[in-house]
């Protein structure tokens, strides 16, 4: 239509200056050849656009119409949705056979990699569970204790008419040894008269040697266990070996010749297995007796005689 309208002004306008340069002067005809040769050029410029326009168009169509194939294969680069095949719409991508060969070859590699490391983990899980029961099994686990632990404490005995429970420290925190033996004195059935036994042992300690009780615990004959100076501090006996690595435990009354009752035994079970549940005394404790060259040869033999067949006893020291 732009073309039609073009050539039909062009013609008018020369059939004009024709027209009119038979009547007229040179200066009209020369008017109208310039404006002849403008129109022409822009005849020719928007002759040539619209043909630029339109192949243009032309190839944008044809590239849609006919897809590319890619290395001589027959699927496309471009699929279009069922319907009218227009420019407006949006193409679906789909990808060459290399490119999806690759994608399940990346896939499958990823799946061995994360099947590899699972595997190895779950060996090292196991490796673990197997170690720690393997060391569980090395450590002898303390007896079955049928009687129930019972601590009277330090604050129900003591009386502070003398000084301050000041003691020294031990230096570990979980001790190795356990040295046990008689008080030599009165034995005790209920827990009173065990509180006047271990406020009269305290009592003689301070008067001999300006010093606090020695034991670290005492078991009564109630079945009790009397805290004297802890797990936590060193006991008082400077002719026994291991201040750091040693609790002493006393037994109330005198046991030469007959031995402690059994509730007695039975308590200082439930004092070793509570003292490796606080972590005061290792698993793989030594229990010891103690031999005095200067008291009679049946010294403490009534308490040792079951004490030697604990399965922790190593024997005695020699003071």
């Amino acid at each position: 239509m732009l073309i039609f309208l073009n050539s039909c002004l062009i013609l008018s306008i020369e059939r004009h200056f024709v027209q009119k340069s038979h009547g007229s002067d040179e200066l009209w005809i020369h008017r109208g050849r310039q404006l002849q040769l403008t129109l022409g050029r822009c005849y020719s410029n928007c002759y040539n656009f619209i043909l630029t326009v339109a192949a243009r168009t032309a190839a944008i169509s044809s590239s849609l119409k006919s897809p590319v194939s890619r290395k001589g294969s027959n699927l496309s680069e471009y699929d279009l949705e069922s319907g009218e095949r227009t420019p407006l719409l949006i193409p679906r991508v789909r990808f060459a056979p290399e490119t999806d060969e690759r994608s399940r070859q990346l896939q499958a590699v990823q799946t061995t990699a994360f099947l590899a490391i699972l595997t190895l983990l779950l060996f090292l899980l196991f490796g673990i569970i197997i170690a720690v029961y393997l060391l569980l099994l090395q450590v002898p686990s303390p007896w079955p204790v049928s009687h129930p632990f019972y601590l009277v404490e330090r604050n129900v005995w003591w009386e502070e008419t003398t000084a301050k429970f000041e003691l020294s420290p031990l230096e570990k925190h979980a001790t190795q040894n356990v040295i046990i033996l008689h008080t030599r004195s009165e034995p005790c059935h209920d827990q009173a008269t065990c509180i006047q036994l271990v406020q009269k042992l305290q009592n003689d300690a301070w008067n001999q040697n300006g010093s606090h009780i020695p034991y670290n615990f005492l078991i009564g004959g109630d079945g009790k266990t009397y805290e004297g100076r802890g797990w936590k501090s060193q006991h008082g006996f400077l002719s026994f070996p291991g201040l750091n690595d040693t609790i002493v435990v006393g037994m109330i009354g005198t046991f030469n010749d007959q031995r402690p009752n059994l509730v007695m035994y039975a308590e200082t079970k439930a004092l070793l297995t509570e003292s490796i549940r606080r972590f005061s005394l290792v698993p793989s404790y030594r229990l010891h007796g103690v031999i005095d060259n200067s008291i009679l040869d049946n010294d403490a033999a009534g308490l040792y005689a079951e004490l030697k067949e604990w399965r922790h006893w190593k024997g005695f020291v020699t003071v």
